[in-house]
């Protein structure tokens, strides 16, 4: 979890001794890249191969991590699964969910404790870590590598299609900052990261609309990067006027907009309890006019093609920030099927 964020070496040493595979929550994501049995996000994020490796797991140790219904998917993915949890808090062990074994300590220090204990007593396993595994890894961890059939009506772009084509255009030095909603599973993880401090991701509030000024803040603070915010309409119509913070400060920001025409999440819960969906939709909004109003470079975004603007943004200095209006088509992300699964 993000409270492991500075043990990546010890919690990769004992990995290594045990032969256990390496995950994170996510806000964490990011810790273990590099390493070639680093699993990618833990919960409702996580690709098909990487839950079921998870709950192929005999033993779960969590470093750092609440082990919230979001990282277990509801306990789902920790159902077969004897749970450790290490964590400074006392408070934190067992909070979410009942563990088999707790332990109140700094994550290196129990780590590197851990491991040396078991190199006295000569444990060296191969455990998790078989080329079938490390196959299984390299083909399904990452979401980018996992194949979709496209859907698209007419007028509308994938958002799978269009945040995979971003990452392959936009460059690796970047921050990556999602906001909350039935889109953000798509820049959460189809954008890929070069490390665990190019990844912010904002929901603790359980509040959309906060992606834009995070990602500000991220641009300021990590200036030798571009900052990228993936944000709904219905968020980014919310906080729009912090475009104005950033035309001033010419940042090197880019604004996707995963714009289709809704509070996306609420329309496909209601949709189950209501037809009356006015209060959740809404009329087309030209958001590349309004973006350009406050001194942004704009694009609509309808088909790849319309990203060559991209290119173009990159060329150039740099110092206006790019809003990309993304006409995606709406269906359910994969991620509302885990959101309000219970244990």
């Amino acid at each position: 979890g993000r409270g492991a964020f500075a043990a990546r070496a010890e919690i990769e040493a004992l990995a290594e001794r045990i032969g256990a595979l390496l995950t994170t929550s996510a806000v964490g994501r990011g810790t273990f890249i590099g390493s070639p049995w680093y699993l990618d996000v833990m919960g409702g994020f996580s690709t098909d191969t990487t839950a079921e490796l998870i709950q192929g797991a005999d033993v779960v140790v969590a470093f750092g991590a609440s082990l919230n219904r979001w990282t277990t998917r509801g306990g789902e993915l920790l159902s077969g699964a004897r749970v450790v949890q290490v964590d400074l808090s006392p408070e934190a062990i067992g909070f979410h969910r009942p563990v088999e074994f707790g332990v109140v300590g700094d994550s290196a220090a129990v780590a590197a404790a851990v491991a040396a204990e078991l190199e006295r007593r000569g444990v060296q396993a191969e455990g998790y870590r078989t080329d079938e595994v490390l196959a299984r890894i390299k083909a399904g961890s990452e979401w980018v590598n996992v194949g979709f059939e496209p859907i698209a009506p007419a007028g509308t772009i994938d958002p799978r299609t269009l945040t995979i084509a971003l990452n392959d255009m936009l460059p690796m030095e970047r921050v990556v900052v999602p906001d909350g909603g039935n889109f953000n599973g798509y820049p959460a993880m189809f954008f890929q990261i070069p490390d665990a401090r190019g990844y912010c991701l904002p929901l603790a509030f359980q509040s959309i609309g906060l992606g834009l000024s995070s990602a500000i803040g991220s641009a300021v603070a990590n200036p030798n990067r571009i900052a990228v915010a993936g944000i709904g309409d219905g968020g980014f119509m919310m906080s729009l006027a912090e475009l104005d913070t950033a035309v001033r400060l010419k940042l090197p920001l880019v604004v996707v907009v995963y714009n289709d025409n809704a509070y996306g999440a609420e329309v496909h819960h209601f949709v189950h309890e209501t037809e009356a969906l006015g209060t959740v939709e809404f009329p087309d909004t030209d958001i590349a006019a309004i973006a350009r109003g406050f001194g942004c470079t704009a694009l609509t975004v309808r088909n790849e093609d319309d990203l060559d603007g991209v290119v173009e943004w990159l060329g150039s200095d740099r110092t206006t920030p790019l809003v990309i209006d993304a006409k995606i088509s709406s269906f359910p992300s994969w991620v509302l099927a885990h959101t309000f699964t219970e244990e």
